[in-house]
């Protein structure tokens, strides 16, 4: 049984498809990520600089692990387009032992 705790969730958001693949391609050759989908297009409401705006954006479901964690939100800070971006992470409690392990796996 795998440690569900070493594994996590990060929730990005980016302008395009084309950076979503450029950053979900990166990840995974680096084996930072185990996998990374990308939902949208998505809309997005939110105040910045004093300012209410709407955006369509395109949402990045990174699955990782704790230990790949800290060099994931450096890369990804890294590259990622915006002067803000949304870098969340979230632990997974519980999940399939095969499809944890495989995230162990390819992030080891």
């Amino acid at each position: 049984m795998p440690d569900s705790a070493s594994c996590v969730l990060v929730i990005s958001t980016v302008a395009s498809t084309q950076d979503a693949e450029r950053i979900a391609d990166d990840l995974i050759s680096q084996s930072l990520a185990a996998c990374v989908q990308m939902d949208g297009p998505i809309q997005s409401f939110y105040r910045w600089a004093g300012k209410v705006e709407r955006a369509t954006e395109y949402r990045l479901l990174i699955k990782t692990t704790s230990a790949a964690w800290p060099k994931l939100r450096e890369r990804l800070a890294k590259q990622h387009p915006y002067d803000e971006p949304e870098i969340v992470m979230i632990p997974i409690r519980d999940g399939s032992d095969g499809y944890l392990n495989w995230v162990i796996e390819q992030t080891s």
